[in-house]
């Protein structure tokens, strides 16, 4: 198989370009002011992330960002932002939606194409300064920076929908911004969903507009969901003309009980949704959890029982305990290190991942301070586990960043500080199926790893092949 069925995405972005000609993974396309912009990737199998590759001459600017947002079958949605001159004193932080597509039209190369500006082109905000005076800018307008509320689903053909929601305690309600490639304009619609139970029975709304704060957004079926992890899941058929957006709690001692994406995940394996969840034993909020946390990992199933409910059903359970003592010392860290209950590097479990193709395996980062003294730089010596829960055994791992770093080049050192201070949940997205259906042999080159982190390359995906060296399987 030249490409893996599915990838965990990795958020950072790495510079680089001008792009090889045969690279079968790259798209070229365009922004909102002209520039042009190519992407490519470098496809692995999880464990090991897959990395993404950006060539952006102009966007060398403080805040020029380039950010990957949503993934759903051949789609991936980017963000990148950049500041807009409105005026001698004036500037305003833009936002452009490129959506590349793995597949394209008669089995053509990779595309990425540039969707109708969000909040007005550059010559629509400008006449609103010289209008107003000023452009405000909103609560949705800082969540957008953090590429929140917004993702892609795709169906059968080239069909695809955008959305973004804002909830607002207003009385105005909630804004369902959507974008359809079936509608002839290609232009984004306002929307004004109603929310209700999804089980029927009452919702206090004004609680709820008060605590939601949504997390992520995850394509399931006909439907986008916007996460909220401390509290639930909002449903909204993208394709319905008059949607609605149907609220589903999440099971009791789940709801409250995280910080965000930092110990839980929904996903969709095989078309079934599932949740897991680090769940404390002490009841107390954690962002991470140590050896001496006490904590269990639950994985729920989404089904439909008797009367046409939906239900989380518990279906995998795995205590700390058990946990750490698959973590063999000899396996992970030096023995005279390990339970590091006596040092300050201590080990750290966080950022879960459900699998896209098999339902019974999880994906978890394990981490621990790096000798950052020593190195010269901030990093966090960081492993990412494949755990099967049925078998309650660690499939698989990949030691993702660690000091064998060597002379790292500017780029590594800046990947490792970004690591460090603002860790970000991977994307699981299966987008990589669709080169072999494409063009099954599209590369003969193997793709070899040097380091154990990812070193700046001179070619895109090629033909993926299983590495002996940094993976390590258990059975």
């Amino acid at each position: 198989m030249a490409f893996p069925d599915w990838v965990m995405l990795d958020p950072y972005v790495f510079r680089d370009g001008p792009f090889p000609d045969d690279d079968p993974t790259a798209a070229i396309g365009h922004n909102s002011r002209g520039d042009k912009v190519g992407v490519r990737f470098l496809l692995r199998a999880p464990p090991e992330p897959s990395s993404i590759f950006l060539d952006w001459e102009a966007g060398t600017g403080d805040c020029d960002d380039f950010s990957v947002v949503a993934a759903h079958r051949d789609a991936v949605l980017f963000q990148m932002g950049y500041l807009v001159s409105l005026g001698p004193s004036n500037a305003y932080k833009a936002f452009d939606y490129l959506l590349y597509r793995a597949a394209g039209a008669g089995g053509s190369s990779p595309s990425l194409d540039l969707l109708a500006p969000f909040g007005g082109s550059v010559d629509e905000l400008k006449a609103r300064m010289e209008a107003d005076g000023l452009i405000r800018l909103t609560n949705q307008h800082l969540r957008r920076l953090k590429c929140l509320d917004i993702g892609v689903l795709c169906r059968d053909g080239e069909e695809f929908a955008v959305a973004e929601l804002q909830i607002t305690r207003s009385e105005v309600g909630p804004e369902l911004h959507v974008l359809r490639s079936s509608t002839s304009s290609r232009k984004w619609e306002l929307k004004r969903p109603p929310i209700t139970p999804a089980n029927g029975g009452s919702l206090d709304l004004e609680k709820f507009l008060w605590d939601w704060d949504a997390d992520t957004v995850i394509p399931f079926g006909s439907y986008l969901c916007w996460v909220d992890y401390c509290l639930g899941i909002l449903f909204c058929d993208m394709f319905d003309e008059n949607p609605q957006l149907h609220y589903l709690e999440f099971p009791a001692d789940v709801r409250g009980a995280c910080f965000g994406g930092c110990c839980q995940a929904v996903g969709v394996t095989n078309g079934v949704m599932k949740l897991v969840s680090l769940v404390p034993d002490d009841g107390l909020i954690a962002e991470n959890y140590t050896p001496e946390s006490g904590f269990t990992i639950v994985c729920w199933t989404l089904r439909m029982d008797e009367m046409d409910k939906m239900v989380w059903e518990k279906d995998a359970v795995l205590k700390s305990d058990y946990l750490w003592s698959m973590l063999k010392p000899d396996f992970l860290w030096p023995l005279d290190e390990f339970p590091f209950i006596t040092t300050n590097r201590f080990p750290r479990v966080q950022f879960p991942l459900i699998s896209i193709d098999d339902s019974s395996v999880i994906y978890l980062v394990l981490a621990q301070n790096g000798m950052v003294e020593e190195a010269g730089y901030n990093y966090d010596e960081t492993w990412l586990l494949a755990i099967d829960m049925s078998k309650m055994t660690l499939k698989m791992s990949f030691p993702y960043i660690n000091d064998e770093m060597g002379d790292p080049s500017p780029e590594m050192l800046a990947f490792a500080e970004d690591k460090f201070w603002r860790f970000e949940p991977f994307l699981a997205a299966d987008f990589s199926r669709h080169f072999n259906l494409r063009c099954p042999r599209l590369s003969k080159q193997i793709c070899m790893e040097s380091a154990l982190l990812p070193q700046k390359r001179k070619f895109g995906c090629a033909e993926y092949l299983p590495l002996d060296g940094p993976s390590l399987a258990i059975f």
